[in-house]
């Protein structure tokens, strides 16, 4: 079970580090997933499974709590109604959690097929019609257009032309790459990296502090990991990451870290 947990934080951290990795590109432009990509989609259905195991196993406690009848501050209606609405609602999750989750993701890994679109490239946010006001990412490309996470927005390019790749039947983003690579600004008067990269940084996804003694804290979708870091004399960020120690170029920009580790690309803010 241990090793499965460490497995599975390696995996996000992967995930996190790479909303469209480079070194999957191959596979990807051949019409097939990784081994990681496979990987990662299977652990966000474990995932999904775990919480809607979770969600029901309460909602059961709930419909047995308010099934006796000792529970006199409520008519026996109202004890008929809870129960009911609350087993039903954690019969149906158990179901879907049996039946095998997300149907379509599973057929997608099942068949391991990639497919593209290419075209120019726009990105909207919208806002759900729920009580949390959830924010929605969406890719347009071309005449088509993809939900994707918070992170992948910001990964993505906000204009020019590019070729997306993903799971025919969940419509999942898997990766993207420019089909036309802008140039970068110059960047003049740098500090050095190891000045530079002092303080608190994150993102929708992670958060990471580096403190002047060497040391760092961070975490990852509520996993937290802390370590040693250092720069190099080549000014390569040498870091402990989840207990794994990693080595990655890092450049920061303004209020903009860039890390970048074989070929995937996180970006996070400065913390105010």
């Amino acid at each position: 079970m241990w090793g499965d947990a460490q497995a599975d934080e390696h995996i996000l951290w992967t995930w996190v580090l790479s909303p469209f990795p480079t070194e999957a590109l191959d596979a990807n432009r051949r019409g097939e997933l990784t081994g990681t990509q496979r990987d990662g989609f299977a652990l966000l259905l474990r995932l999904r499974n775990r919480r809607a195991t979770l969600i029901a196993a309460v909602l059961f406690a709930v419909a047995v709590l308010f099934g006796f009848p000792s529970r006199a501050a409520l008519s026996p209606i109202w004890r008929i109604a809870i129960v009911g609405a609350t087993l039903g609602i954690a019969v149906s999750l158990i179901l879907r959690v049996v039946s095998g989750g997300d149907k379509a993701l599973t057929q997608d890994l099942r068949r391991g097929r990639v497919e593209s679109v290419s075209g120019p490239i726009s990105k909207e946010r919208e806002l759900a019609m729920d009580v949390d006001s959830t924010k929605l990412y969406y890719l347009n490309v071309g005449d088509q257009r993809f939900s994707v996470a918070s992170m992948a927005s910001e990964a993505a390019p906000r204009s020019g032309h590019v070729r997306l790749y993903y799971l025919p039947e969940s419509r999942k983003v898997v990766n993207l790459e420019p089909l036309a690579q802008e140039a970068m600004p110059a960047v003049t008067a740098q500090r050095p990296l190891q000045e530079a990269i002092l303080g608190s940084w994150r993102n929708n996804f992670a958060h990471a502090t580096f403190t002047a003694d060497g040391r760092m804290t961070a975490s990852v979708m509520g996993r937290h990991s802390a370590g040693q870091w250092s720069v190099d004399t080549q000014g390569r960020l040498h870091a402990e990451i989840a207990g794994r120690a990693e080595i990655a170029q890092a450049t920061v920009s303004g209020n903009e870290l860039r890390i970048s580790l074989t070929g995937r690309v996180v970006t996070l803010a400065r913390e105010a």
